[in-house]
């Protein structure tokens, strides 16, 4: 099973699978192969189709139940057809959105903090940032934008070529890894603020091709080295019909006494 480097085995084969119940493959009401022989199939671990199988789960394709097994539940995820969902496990799952949606930039250009900007990303006023703005698009280039995003990369960490990749689009990874690579602060943390949005008018609402004041999710993010200090940070605005957010919470096993 081939995937790509930036994303996990079990997203890839969650995907494989999802593409395969949405083709007829699989069809609803049927049983998924178990996962041993899952793992046989695609020559992953067991605990990779394990993961696999819980994303799908999570997306409401399938169902799994003691002694009945894997089965498919439905053809599309839950919500919308065409719609994206990502899940809030990790940072794995960020470097999953950013190899399965291409990413379109429209603008780059340096700045300088201001009060307002430095109050409303945590950066410090009179730092230098190299801002890009750009459009998150499906990777098959069909149907409307899935989000809007203002980037701000630390422009004394970024690598020299970062503006260029950007505007070439030679620059695939997320900003921050870039800018965590050249400069040798790895990533310690994501903090991300979701809140409710409105779309606002003009060149954003026009970009997403989306109406101006329709809801909207929009997500800050802010990508900390070890000392705290941001490598990158971001504002992305989803239309409400097009990204879903899945998040699974798990009981943990009680302590032994």
């Amino acid at each position: 099973m081939s995937h790509s480097p930036s994303s996990p085995r079990y997203a890839a084969l969650a995907r494989e699978i999802a593409g395969e119940i949405a083709r007829g493959i699989h069809p609803v009401g049927s049983r998924l192969p178990t996962e041993l022989e899952l793992s046989a199939e695609r020559g992953v671990s067991r605990a990779t189709v394990r993961s696999a199988l819980l994303r799908l789960e999570e997306l409401g394709l399938v169902s799994r139940r003691r002694r009945d097994g894997t089965r498919v539940t439905a053809a599309q995820p839950e919500g919308r057809p065409g719609a994206y969902f990502q899940s809030l496990n990790g940072v794995d799952d960020l470097l999953q959105y950013a190899a399965e949606a291409t990413r379109r930039v429209l603008h780059v250009r340096e700045v300088v903090a201001d009060d307002t900007l430095a109050a409303q990303f945590g950066l410090r006023p009179g730092s230098r940032w190299l801002h890009a703005q750009s459009l998150r698009v499906p990777p098959t280039g069909e149907g409307p934008p899935l989000c809007w995003t203002d980037i701000y990369a630390d422009a004394d960490s970024a690598p020299p070529d970062l503006a260029r990749r950007l505007r070439d689009g030679s620059c695939r990874s997320l900003v921050a890894i870039a800018v965590a690579e050249a400069s040798g602060r790895p990533i310690e943390e994501v903090r991300q603020e979701l809140r409710a949005a409105g779309i606002p008018a003009g060149p954003v609402a026009q970009a997403l091709q989306a109406e101006a004041g329709s809801h909207a999710l929009a997500i800050l993010r802010r990508y900390l080295d070890p000392a705290g200090a941001p490598l990158a940070v971001s504002l992305s605005l989803h239309p409400a019909d097009r990204f879903a957010y899945v998040t699974r919470l798990r009981r943990r096993p009680a302590a032994a006494e």
